[in-house]
């Protein structure tokens, strides 16, 4: 039977390959995890030949086991609950142990534990020592945070019998004591270790016995008309991988500035036009939010036939904002204002940059909507104009670095930024007509 599923799998996967942009995709990501297996293989032969003083092997390898099993637990919960996958209703006559077991297959055969496993076998390839010692601990804190990340689950899923805290309990136990002293439990059981996913594996199927009832719960904030805006980003497959994509990227490149900063005092991209491109908010608007009605365009036609005024497509605007600004700015400032001692240019050009993006955004998506038919797509997923110009703006904006007298360019922006909103509240009048037309027709 496992068999048999392996190859469903399998022919599903191959299925999938018929559409092109798929097999685009897929080879992204190929080469992706490629690109990051032989750099993390490369940074830990340099630590090994005493070029990188701060960090041995063992700790970068264990860094590895850290991201891993953190980002298997973080992608439970984001960016939507998935809850466990039962094959077999329950009251199938199939063995207990053999519904569980084909549950955790499952779960290994998808696309996220493939991609993980293929970037150990990269790294595993261009290190120069311990290879087979890194393959084996890596992929053991990967199964090992995915039986731990199905036991959480069961408590979310089901309703178990009081029995099952014990389980819970002692599982909390195993994972504490190795994240303190798990160094110390590799290096001196070695191998043994590999016997954790095997005692998780049976706690799970412990657990799965213990199902008195599923629950019916949706996980919902605590009163009813909260996080109607989370909800609506997380339900809007395009917007939320675009914006996921987006913030991600932005994440590796500050985080990578800070590393060039503590390493050599240098920025990255001699901390010029392009790297200010970057410490703005402008990724979020050239990925989505320049294009907020073709993201959302059922929304804009219920709130367009409820009330047809443009204060209400702009309030909307600002609170569908909010919470990916937020993010940006706890991502975004703390590295800049460690790293660069002019603290009141970070902030101003932060402040302005978003304010005058923010504005422009209402104009944009009202003049140059594009419909959205997937996640990526060749036409892009805001218009070339809203693009270029929020770029030329972010650049001419970050002048105010040079030279004092660029400070004047402040007052210009915000007065631009009052200008496109209010020209944003006339046009749309006439252009709400055009709006549809074009998301409709696909033009």
């Amino acid at each position: 039977m496992i068999g048999y599923l392996l190859w469903i799998r399998m022919k599903g996967f191959f299925t999938g390959l018929r559409n092109p942009w798929k097999i685009v995709l897929h080879l992204v990501l190929l080469l992706t995890v490629y690109a990051y297996g032989r750099l993390f293989a490369h940074v830990i032969n340099k630590a090994g030949n005493g070029e990188i003083e701060t960090f041995s092997p063992e700790k970068m390898i264990s860094v590895i086991w850290v991201l891993i099993a953190g980002f298997t637990i973080v992608k439970m919960f984001f960016p939507t609950y998935t809850p466990i996958r039962q094959i077999f209703p329950k009251y199938l006559p199939v063995p207990k142990f053999q519904r569980y077991l084909l549950s955790v297959v499952t779960e290994l055969t998808t696309s996220y534990f493939f991609y993980l496993f293929l970037f150990l076998l990269f790294g595993c390839w261009y290190l120069d020592y311990s290879k087979y010692w890194f393959l084996y601990s890596c992929l053991t804190a990967l199964i090992t945070s995915i039986l731990f990340k199905r036991i959480l689950q069961y408590f979310i899923d089901f309703r178990l019998k009081r029995y099952s805290l014990i389980m819970l309990g002692i599982t909390a136990i195993l994972i504490l004591t190795l994240f303190y002293i798990g160094n110390f439990l590799l290096l001196s059981f070695g191998y043994l270790c590999g016997l954790l996913p095997l005692l998780l594996f049976l706690i799970g199927f412990k657990l799965d016995c213990q199902i008195i009832e599923s629950k019916k719960i949706d996980l919902q904030p605590i009163t009813k008309n909260a996080n109607v805006y989370l909800k609506l980003l997380i339900n809007n497959r395009q917007a939320r991988l675009l914006l996921l994509v987006g913030i991600l990227f932005k994440s590796l490149l500050l985080i990578g500035d800070y590393g060039l900063f503590k390493g050599k005092g240098k920025h990255l991209f001699d901390g010029q036009i392009i790297y200010w491109m970057f410490a703005s908010p402008l990724i979020l608007f050239t990925y989505v939010f320049n294009n907020i009605w073709g993201f959302w365009t059922n929304v804009w036609m219920n709130v367009e036939l409820r009330s047809g005024k443009s204060k209400h497509l702009i309030n909307f605007t600002l609170k569908l904002l909010l919470l990916p600004l937020i993010i940006d700015a706890f991502i975004t400032l703390p590295i800049l204002l460690f790293t660069w001692d002019n603290h009141q240019f970070i902030l101003l050009f932060y402040a302005v940059s978003l304010i005058f993006l923010v504005c422009s955004s209402f104009l944009w998506s009202i003049l140059f909507p594009i419909t959205i038919n997937s996640y990526f797509q060749m036409k892009g997923s805001s218009s070339f104009v809203s693009s270029l110009s929020a770029m030329v703006s972010v650049i001419a904006l970050s002048l105010i670095k040079i030279n004092y007298w660029f400070y004047i360019l402040i007052p210009l922006f915000l007065l631009f930024s009052f200008a496109g909103y209010r020209l944003a509240l006339d046009v749309y009048r006439e252009k709400k007509y055009q709006i549809y037309k074009k998301l409709n027709k696909g033009y």
